[in-house]
């Protein structure tokens, strides 16, 4: 037994003895991470593979929040952390399906040891396929969409804010972005970060490789650092951009975000404490791809290209 497992294994049977997962545990386990095999990512391939093999277990506990965890599970990584920060299931829930399934009358006393290595061999092949970090965006599956594109997913239930429909996300406060007396955008604040979302004319450009050199020198000019990076929501800026607070100069880590659609681009600004993770937080990505963009006609909106759409909001 190698030191991830035998770290994950200690996190389980605290869990059989104290029946909640401790703070440091969760530190331990470092969910979240998914570029690297850790006792988090072992937890959750243990539970992937229990859902495949038993999927009537989460019924026979009769936990909701397993439930809901199961059904996360078929969504993948992104969808498990996306139900869990929008306070579907605890990680305490994945725990108990894990130690319902060692306790089965009759299961073998190295069960544990053989899911655990099984958990291991599914979170390298995820690891080293690069498919949780892999850029999402308008692949066919994903957005942004435009609203002319037939069918845009009706499963996500959205704000209308005109030119922007911005999905709901449980726990989180939309408002709108002011400049002078307009309205040029739309913000969303959840757990101590904010992202903002702007759409700009685009027919003949800018694109998103034009502009993202511009917002990095204006970056830099402020005093800000600027890296060039990619995720799974493509190119993008991680930025620590100065700001002043209750008097104090500060730099905030800041994630600049883009995507050309037909005739627009989607602008994003992801601010807060972990807005320079390496893996983007499932909430901007739900956010980021499933806004749906429908500008007003050229007639109702003679601006020309590179000039931010205002937005109504409701």
């Amino acid at each position: 037994m190698n030191e991830v497992q035998a770290l994950t294994r200690a996190i389980i049977e605290e869990y059989g003895s104290a029946g909640a997962v401790s703070a440091q545990s969760l530190d331990v386990a470092e969910f979240g991470v998914w570029d690297r095999v850790t006792p988090g990512l072992l937890l959750i391939g243990a539970a992937v593979l229990i859902d495949a093999e038993d999927p009537t277990l989460a019924e026979e506990i009769v936990r909701p929040g397993v439930r809901a965890l199961t059904a996360m599970l078929r969504d993948g990584p992104e969808g498990l952390a996306l139900a869990e920060q929008s306070g579907a299931f605890r990680w305490d829930d994945m725990m108990a399906l894990i130690q319902a399934y060692v306790s089965r009358p009759g299961t073998p006393p190295d069960a544990l040891a053989t899911l655990l290595t099984e958990a291991e061999s599914l979170g390298t092949e995820i690891v080293r396929s690069g498919e949780v970090t892999r850029p999402r965006v308008r692949d066919g599956e994903n957005g942004p969409w435009d609203a002319a594109e037939n069918p845009v997913p009706a499963d996500t239930e959205r704000i209308d804010c005109g030119a922007l429909k911005v999905p709901r996300l449980n726990g989180a406060r939309t408002r709108p972005l002011h400049e002078g007396d307009r309205t040029v955008g739309v913000v969303v604040d959840f757990a101590g970060h904010d992202l903002w979302l702007q759409v700009f004319r685009a027919h003949q450009g800018p694109t998103w490789d034009t502009v993202r050199p511009q917002l990095g020198s204006a970056a830099l000019a402020r005093g800000g650092t600027v890296t060039e990076s990619r995720s799974t929501l493509g190119p993008e800026l991680r930025a620590r951009i100065p700001v002043t607070r209750d008097g104090r100069r500060e730099l905030l880590p800041t994630r600049l975000l883009g995507c050309d659609g037909p005739g627009w681009l989607l602008r994003g600004l992801f601010r807060g404490p972990d807005a320079l993770t390496e893996v983007v937080d499932p909430r901007v990505h739900h956010l980021l791809t499933q806004t749906v963009v429908d500008l007003p006609p050229a007639a109702a909106d003679a601006a020309p290209d590179g000039t931010v759409v205002e937005v109504t909001m409701p």
